[in-house]
């Protein structure tokens, strides 16, 4: 009887470790799977931020070639404006000078 019992304990016994172990195997496989998938979503998150990193560093790039146009544009414009500016002095003291001839 005593054997017979001690028997069935150790059967209980090794019944649950197996019904734990099945538990564990599945848990495991579960969060292997939610592993892989979240592995995945990193790598499509890398994939995203390398992309974004490229469009920000071209226009970064487009915004420095911007400036440097406008700062040459705005070069332009001041000669523009000097060379009218000078003209205008030379149409004056043009006038000046006809002015003096005509009073001599």
């Amino acid at each position: 009887m005593i054997g017979a019992n001690m028997y069935e304990n150790e059967k209980n016994t090794l019944t649950q470790f197996e019904n734990k172990l099945h538990e564990l195997i599945a848990k495991y496989n579960s969060l292997k799977e939610l592993n892989s998938q979240l592995t995945q979503i990193i790598g499509e998150k890398d994939e995203q931020l390398k992309n974004l990193q490229s469009r920000y560093d071209e226009l970064e790039q487009n915004y420095t070639n911007l400036k440097q146009a406008r700062m040459i544009s705005i070069s332009y414009e001041e000669v523009d404006s000097a060379k009218e500016h000078i003209a205008r002095l030379v149409r004056e003291i043009d006038q000046c000078i006809d002015s003096l001839i005509k009073k001599q």
